[in-house]
């Protein structure tokens, strides 16, 4: 669970209101404190669900670590509150990370942005296919 010290900021978000869209640019690492999250892909006019969140699970964290756009989109399924894990803590700590493990860091968020794109065109065949039956 995430400390309250790190939370620099908390937001409210209404039901079915986007928190951030696929493709922009964000260094925000956010964690749900109330409420959940829906994170989806949108592929040829369809929906992909990627995942559903609530409390304690963190989101925008690749963003932050790779500085690389938004990856997904992010929408409050139910009335949410989510706090945004303050910057300047996260910039000291990821500073006090030797180079090797920053690397290693990287790499494992590149693999990640590669099996969500993996995931996603997976789902959209399986939805093409029930379409076709």
């Amino acid at each position: 669970m995430i400390s309250a010290r790190i939370i620099g900021l908390t937001e409210s978000y209404k039901a079915g209101k986007v928190i951030f869209k696929e493709g922009t640019f964000g260094e925000g690492t956010y964690v749900v404190i109330e409420g959940q999250i829906e994170i989806s892909k949108m592929v040829n006019n369809d929906k992909i669900i990627i995942a559903k969140l609530g409390k304690g699970d963190i989101f925008g964290e690749m963003s932050y670590l790779d500085r690389g756009p938004r990856s997904a989109h992010v929408m409050a399924i139910t009335d949410v509150t989510v706090g945004l894990l303050n910057k300047d803590l996260l910039e000291e700590e990821i500073n006090k990370t030797a180079e090797y493990f920053m690397v290693i860091i990287k790499a494992i968020v590149k693999r990640l942005r590669n099996t969500t794109l993996e995931l996603v065109s997976l789902k959209e065949q399986c939805a093409r296919n029930i379409k076709k039956n």
